[in-house]
């Protein structure tokens, strides 16, 4: 059993719960943060899992993100509305994380598309995926995540969540997806989707931006936001090279 953490979110929960606010003098105030503390919640909440499951550190997979290059490339607006500053402390803890036994950041990718590369190149485990992103909905197995009840997601419901994305987009990511649409029609819209026709349901995702949103190149509007919303598999991505191999809609 492997446990494969998002080290980005948790580490960045860590650190802005122990930041406070301090008052130097009238009217000058400024953030201070105490490493140990951010460490400690860091490792607890690890620790927690690992006795949840019955495991032990080296079968954690620590996954952190080096820069969102290969959606950048695609559409250079993506994410250009998340420039807040990181919390104190964040870039020390994650420099002396990354030295630990089973921490992994890879060029061009983030956590969460390390996360669906580990999680499927490792299918024949039974593995444990620990993050409070919902893209990673789009990969099939036992989540869990804090103060959440452990949920799981079966192959179908991930398949249709990502035809769900690409549709809804994802305005926490600056990916637009189709106007008018939103999460909730777009999960209207996937419902009828038969699955064992994935050439149709492509159709379908198409002719929703063609209809409801008015889309004069409807194609390949639908193809860049699937692929910027889309989660790397196994097989997607060379550990060599750092290229990342693009999705392309099934053909007949």
């Amino acid at each position: 059993m492997t446990l494969i953490l998002d080290a980005d979110m948790l580490l960045f929960r860590a650190c802005s719960s122990t930041e406070v606010e301090v008052e130097l003098s009238d009217d000058v105030w400024t953030r201070h943060s105490e490493l140990p503390d951010a460490r400690r919640y860091y490792w607890d909440t690890v620790d927690r899992w690992l006795d949840e499951y019955e495991l032990e550190r080296h079968q954690v997979l620590h996954c952190f993100t080096e820069r969102s290059a290969f959606r950048r490339e695609l559409a250079p607006t993506y994410k250009m509305n998340r420039k807040g500053p990181k919390p104190i402390g964040f870039k020390a803890l994650k420099n002396e994380l990354l030295q630990e036994e089973g921490s992994y950041m890879f060029h061009r990718i983030e956590a969460d598309d390390l996360i669906g590369i580990f999680a499927t190149m490792l299918s024949d485990q039974q593995v444990i995926i620990a993050s409070g992103d919902k893209d990673l909905n789009q990969i099939p197995g036992h989540h869990i995540w804090i103060d959440k009840e452990d949920w799981g997601v079966t192959d179908e419901e991930a398949e249709r969540f990502r035809y769900q994305q690409a549709i809804s987009g994802d305005t926490t990511d600056g990916i637009p997806g189709c106007k008018s649409v939103g999460t909730t029609g777009a999960e209207r819209i996937v419902e009828s989707f038969d699955l064992a026709d994935p050439v149709g349901c492509w159709e379908k995702v198409v002719s929703t931006y063609r209809s409801k949103g008015k889309d004069p190149t409807p194609r390949e509007t639908a193809l860049l936001q699937a692929r910027l919303t889309r989660i790397l598999r196994h097989g997607e991505y060379n550990f060599k090279t750092h290229e990342v191999k693009l999705w392309n809609p099934p053909t007949a």
